[in-house]
């Protein structure tokens, strides 16, 4: 790799708006070495102003003969936001590496370019951040107004407070970001008004993108300030409560929807919880040998290992290294069930029947598959769970007129397939499968918050959720036995006279198998 390649090819983007009192001075502030140099290219794009800002770039770059500057015009204002997808969009299809935003009204300092471009290339940091309250007094020197500054010490304390981060500033409008990070995070579904800086830095948070943040002056001028400062705070909030709430599971916001693999939290130690039902079951029947279908991570075949039982799980995707002892790669969607199904003693199907887009059929399947050598064996015990449609707060919604998909939860919007509890029992009887017991499953509320307060809400839930579970339960957890298949019996069944060949070739076909 030569130096000029790893140097990688730089994006100075200026965002202009009825700036042209000031834009030629930011470009003379502009340091001659970052204009001469080769890797660096600077982009104006001026949001449809009505003054003649362009005009007065395109004189400064012929006065000053610069090869690489682009100045555009848009036809419609796009607003703040707007405007910076249209940079960031044009940065990824040109090949730019690094793209830098610059204000065009002089509020931030061009002289500090280089040292956004330094910063990014040693790090090479995804994000990279010129803030002006890593001092109090030095953004009152620079002339910045007590509300202002209260209001952003305020606003950046609250969203540190929800994202667990520890940034000095999340409102500056200096800041840097790598174009490898913008190809991971769909910026484009951002607003389009000034709160769009917030969002993408939440989504930078999201997919736990890497961020260098380093102090820059503050200076206050007399360029026009066109942030109706209630509403950006408004918006702020809003932005970062909805980011907090679908990191948890309770909607599903299409800013962050899918940028990185399902992380699934281990449920097996939360009071209540369809996992710690499911493991009481496990401890009650004392399983030899267990087969977890839909195994994931594998939290639970880890904990049912430690208590000695021996398990193979299935899933489409490999378990955590460790957690499973016999694993076995299947989509449960596409591929049949495995034939052996029914030689373990406890089979586990938790939280996976809600995925199918036709479990019937894989109920069905998995009982006529299986290798069912004597009809008086004992069939295994099943521990099936999934959600409940019906709970209060979907009710409460939906009375409301809202239905909001989430990341995690009932409404996961990977879920094809949702029951009450009438209509799972009815599912599961139609499917041949004998129901003995029916638990309610409480709202794991320890998974959205911890100590004292987590518990204490779980504990009510859980009360909640036994004295009326078509309407508190959060899951159902069945345990139930199949009956033999259709297939099976007809395998299996006492032949005293055959005298059709097509009839006595389906009698005596051999099983199939996995």
């Amino acid at each position: 790799m030569t130096d000029t390649v790893a140097a990688g090819k730089i994006l100075i983007f200026i965002v202009a708006y009825e700036a042209r009192r000031h834009l030629r001075r930011v470009l003379d502030r502009i340091p001659a070495a970052t204009v001469a140099d080769p890797q660096v290219h600077i982009l104006i794009i001026d949001d449809g102003s009505s003054d003649q800002g362009v005009l007065e770039a395109r004189a400064w770059a012929d006065e000053h003969n610069a090869p690489r500057l682009t100045i555009l015009r848009n036809p419609v204002n796009q607003g703040y936001g707007g405007n910076q997808k249209l940079g960031y969009r044009i940065a990824l299809e040109a090949g730019f590496d690094f793209v830098v935003l610059l204000h065009g009204d002089g509020q931030y300092a061009p002289e500090l370019l280089p040292q956004f471009i330094a910063t990014w290339r040693r790090t090479r940091a995804d994000v990279v951040l010129g803030s002006r309250m890593t001092s109090l007094k030095e953004a009152r020197a620079g002339g910045m107004p007590w509300h202002k500054m209260i209001g952003n010490r305020l606003l950046t304390r609250f969203q540190n407070g929800l994202t667990g981060r520890q940034l000095s500033e999340y409102h500056t409008g200096y800041r840097g970001y790598a174009t490898a990070f913008l190809r991971r995070v769909p910026f484009e579904r951002n607003t389009n008004d000034f709160h769009f800086d917030t969002e993408i830095l939440l989504q930078a948070f999201h997919v736990r993108a890497t961020l260098e943040e380093f102090g820059i002056p503050t200076h206050y001028g007399d360029e026009i300030c066109r942030v109706n400062g209630a509403k950006y705070a408004w918006d702020v909030v809003r932005a970062t409560v909805r980011f907090k709430l679908h990191q948890k599971g309770m909607l599903c916001d299409l800013k962050y929807r899918r940028l990185e693999p399902t992380r699934y939290e281990e449920k097996t130690f939360m009071a209540y919880s369809s996992h710690a039902l499911a493991m009481e079951i496990v401890r009650q029947y004392q399983p030899q040998n267990l087969l977890d279908i839909g195994c994931g991570p594998g939290f639970i075949a880890k904990r049912c290992g430690e208590l000695g039982i021996v398990v193979t799980g299935i899933d489409a995707f490999a378990p955590l290294p460790g957690n499973v002892q016999h694993f076995r790669q299947m989509n449960l969607e596409t591929d049949p069930p495995p034939a052996d199904a029914f030689d373990f003693d406890m089979v586990l199907l938790l939280d996976v029947i809600e995925h199918l887009a036709e479990p019937e059929q894989f109920l069905l399947a998995l009982r006529n598959r299986a290798q069912l050598r004597q009809p008086e064996v004992h069939m295994p015990l099943m521990v099936i769970s999934t959600p409940n449609i019906a709970f209060a707060a979907i009710r409460l919604n939906l009375l409301l007129g809202r239905f909001t998909y989430a990341e995690r939860g009932i409404l996961d919007i990977t879920h094809k397939r949702l029951f009450t509890r009438k209509s799972l029992l009815a599912l599961l009887n139609d499917c041949g499968y004998v129901v003995e017991e029916v638990r309610a499953a409480a709202v794991p509320f320890q998974a959205v918050m911890s100590g004292g307060l987590g518990k204490l809400l779980g504990w009510i839930a859980g009360m909640l959720a036994r004295l009326w579970p078509a309407m508190f339960a959060f899951q159902f957890v069945v345990t139930c036995r199949p009956r033999p298949g259709v297939r099976q019996l007809v395998r299996l069944s006492e032949k005293y006279r055959l005298k059709d060949d097509a009839i006595a070739d389906v009698l005596l076909r051999q099983p199939e198998v996995s």
